[in-house]
C-alpha cells in the first residue's frame, strides 16, 4: 500500500515536471537560475552590490516575462513568430539589464525607477489579459485570472509550510543530536521551497487548453456574498459621506480640502472591485439588480470626481508641480474615462480597465518626456528664473554663506519656498540637478528647520550632525586607550555662552564645543560631517566627535553627543 502511494506521488511529480518543461521551458530555466543565484548570493557575500542587484532583477523579471510570453504564444499557431517574439523580448531585457548596470549611482534613479515600475506592472497584468484579446467577452480572462491568483496563493502557502516544516526538522536534529548546523542552511531551505518549489507548483496549477479558455461563468457564492453584503454597503457609506461633504462646501462656498482626493480614490477603487466581482454572476444569471448596480454605480461616482479635481488644482496653485500631483491628476482623468465608458457600454466588458491603467502609466513614465522629467524641468525653470533676476550680483555656485545671504533678500515665505524647491530637486533628482546654482556643502535641511521654527514662532535653535557610515576614524598620535562615549546633558543657558562644556565621565573629563564649530559641522549636506577632534580639560585626553544634536533655548541648552575619548 505504501509503495503504491509512493509510486503515485512519483508519477504525479514526473507528469507535472514533464508538462511544465513542455509548456514553460524558459520560465523553468529562469526559476532554476534564480534559485541557484540566490543560494550563491547567500554563500558568497560579493562586494559588487550593483552587479548582485542587476542579476537578481534580470532573473526575476525574466521569469515573469517568459511566463506571459509562453501564455501568449500558446494562442499562436506558427513557430517562427513565437521564436521571434520570445527572442526579441528577452534581448530587450538583456539590453535593459546592461543599461542599468552601466547607469551611474551618482545620477537620479527617479525617472528610471518609475519607468521600470510601470514596465513590470504592465508585464504582470499581461499574464491575465494578453491571451484573451480575441474573446467575445471577459469571462475567460476573468476565470483564468481568478484561477491563477488562487494557484499562486496555494503554491506559496504550500511552499511556506514545506519551508517551515523542513527548517523545524533541521532545528530538531540540531537540538536532539547536538549537531552543528550552519544558519545559512535555513536560508537555502527557504529559497528552495519558497522560490523553486512554489513556482513549480504554480506553473503546474495554471489552467491550460480548454480550461484556459473556459467560457462558462463560474459561480462563486462566497465572492457574491462579500460583494453584496460588505463591499456594496461600504461603498454606499463613502458615497453618502462625500455627497454630504459636497453639499456642505457648496452651501459654505468653499474649496474642498486635499484629503478628499484619498476618499474619492478609495471610492473609485471600490467601484472597480464591485464591477469585477459582479461580472461573472451578471453574465451567468442576468439579474436585473446586479445589472443596475454595475451600470449606475459609476454614474453616482462620476460627480464626486469633480471634488478630487478641484482639490488637486488647489494643491497645484498652492504648492506647485510635483511628480505625485501630476500622476494624481492623470489618475483623476482616467477615473472620469472609466466611469463614462462603463456607463456607455453598460459594463459589458471590464478587462480594459486594468489594461488602460497600465497603458496610461507606461505612456506617462517610459517615454523620454515623462512626468518625472517634466517636473524636473518646470522646477528648475522656476529656480532659474528666480536666480536670473539677480545673476549679475551672484557668484554661482553659491556657498553656504552666499546662499544664506541671498535668501535674506526675499520675504521669509518666499525664501522658504525657494529652499523647498532646492530640497525637492535634490531628493528626487540628485545633486546634479542643483549643482549649477549651489555648492555641494550647502545645508538645505538646516535652513528648513530654521524656517519651520520661525513659522511656529519658536526661539529654539537646533544643530545636528553625524559622520557618514563609511567614514574612517584614525587614532590620534600618542594616544593608547579609547573609550566609547554617549552623553546627554541639559546645561543652564542665558543666551550669551559661546562655548559649551560637556561632562564626559565621572573622572571630571570635560569636552569644549564652541559655537563656530557647531555651525560649521551643521552646515553639511544631510548632516554628514567628518570625525572632528575637540579639546578636553586635560592635555592627556582628546575627544573625537562622531555625532551630535544640540538645541538652544532662552533657558537652557540640550546636548546629546557621541564619540570616542582617547587617553595617553
Amino acid at each position: 500500500m505504501l509503495g503504491h502511494w509512493f509510486q503515485k506521488i512519483i508519477q504525479t511529480f514526473n507528469g507535472t515536471l514533464q508538462s511544465n518543461l513542455k509548456r514553460f521551458p524558459i520560465t523553468l530555466f529562469f526559476t532554476i537560475a534564480l534559485t541557484c543565484y540566490l543560494c550563491y548570493f547567500v554563500s558568497n557575500h560579493d562586494e559588487n552590490k550593483k552587479l548582485n542587484w542587476i542579476i537578481g532583477y534580470y532573473l526575476s523579471v525574466g521569469t515573469l516575462l517568459s511566463l506571459t510570453l509562453h501564455l501568449w504564444c500558446e494562442e499562436m499557431k506558427r513557430i517562427i513568430p513565437k521564436i521571434a517574439v520570445q527572442a526579441g523580448m528577452h534581448l530587450l531585457l538583456i539590453l535593459d539589464a546592461i543599461y542599468l548596470y552601466s547607469y551611474s549611482y551618482e545620477k537620479s534613479f527617479t525617472e528610471i525607477g518609475i519607468a521600470h515600475g510601470a514596465g513590470i506592472l504592465a508585464i504582470g497584468l499581461s499574464v491575465f489579459f494578453l491571451s484573451f484579446f480575441k474573446e467575445k467577452n471577459d469571462i475567460p480572462s476573468w476565470n483564468f485570472a481568478l484561477s491563477s491568483i488562487t494557484a499562486c496563493m496555494t503554491a506559496n502557502v504550500i511552499g511556506c509550510i514545506m519551508s517551515g516544516g523542513i527548517c523545524f526538522l533541521i532545528l530538531s536534529v540540531h537540538k536532539l543530536f547536538d549537531l552543528s548546523i550552519d544558519s545559512t542552511c535555513y536560508l537555502y531551505v527557504a529559497i528552495l521551497c519558497n522560490v523553486c518549489l512554489s513556482m513549480f507548483l504554480f506553473l503546474g496549477l495554471l489552467p491550460q487548453k480548454q480550461e484556459k479558455h473556459n467560457t462558462r461563468p463560474l459561480q462563486h457564492s462566497f465572492l457574491n456574498g462579500v460583494i453584496h453584503y460588505l463591499f456594496l454597503p461600504l461603498t454606499g457609506g463613502y458615497l453618502i459621506v462625500l455627497y454630504i461633504y459636497a453639499l456642505r462646501i457648496l452651501i459654505n462656498w468653499e474649496l474642498p480640502i486635499g484629503w478628499v482626493s484619498w476618499l474619492v480614490i478609495t471610492l473609485m477603487t471600490g467601484c472597480i472591485v464591485i464591477e469585477f466581482g459582479l461580472y461573472p454572476s451578471r453574465m451567468a444569471q442576468q439579474k436585473r439588480t446586479d445589472n443596475l448596480i454595475a451600470r449606475w454605480l459609476p454614474l453616482f461616482v462620476l460627480p464626486l470626481l469633480l471634488l478630487m479635481t478641484i482639490g488637486i488644482i488647489r494643491r497645484f496653485n498652492d504648492y506647485g508641480v510635483t511628480i505625485n500631483r501630476l500622476y494624481l491628476i492623470t489618475l483623476n482623468i482616467w477615473c472620469y474615462f472609466v466611469c463614462i465608458i462603463l456607463i456607455i457600454i453598460k459594463a459589458k466588458r471590464i478587462s480594459w480597465i486594468p489594461i488602460s491603467f497600465s497603458l496610461v502609466f507606461l505612456l506617462t513614465s517610459v517615454l523620454p518626456v515623462n512626468y518625472a522629467s517634466i517636473t524636473r524641468q518646470i522646477i528648475q525653470k522656476e529656480v532659474n528664473q528666480t536666480i536670473i533676476r539677480q545673476k549679475p550680483m551672484l557668484n554661482l555656485p553659491l556657498s553656504q554663506e552666499q546662499y544664506n545671504q541671498w535668501l535674506k533678500t526675499f520675504s521669509p515665505e518666499q525664501a522658504r519656498q525657494i529652499n523647498e524647491k532646492f530640497i525637492y530637486l535634490y531628493e528626487w533628482f540628485g545633486k546634479e540637478s542643483i549643482c549649477q546654482w549651489i555648492d555641494e556643502d550647502v545645508s538645505l535641511y538646516m535652513l528648513r528647520t530654521e524656517f519651520e521654527d520661525k513659522q511656529e514662532n519658536q526661539s529654539t535653535v537646533s544643530y545636528s550632525g553625524t559622520i557618514a557610515s563609511e567614514a574612517t576614524i584614525s587614532v590620534p598620535d600618542g594616544y593608547q586607550k579609547l573609550q566609547s562615549i554617549h552623553r546627554y546633558q541639559i546645561i543652564d543657558h542665558k543666551g550669551q555662552d559661546k562655548i559649551i562644556a560637556v561632562s564626559l565621565t565621572q573622572d571630571n573629563d570635560t569636552v569644549y564645543i564652541d559655537q563656530q564649530t557647531i555651525e560649521s559641522l551643521s552646515q553639511r549636506k544631510k548632516g554628514e560631517m567628518p570625525p572632528t577632534q575637540l579639546n578636553c580639560n586635560s592635555s592627556q585626553k582628546a575627544f573625537l566627535l562622531t555625532s551630535f544634536s544640540i538645541e538652544k533655548t532662552e533657558e537652557n541648552i540640550e546636548v546629546s553627543i557621541d564619540g570616542y575619548l582617547f587617553s595617553k
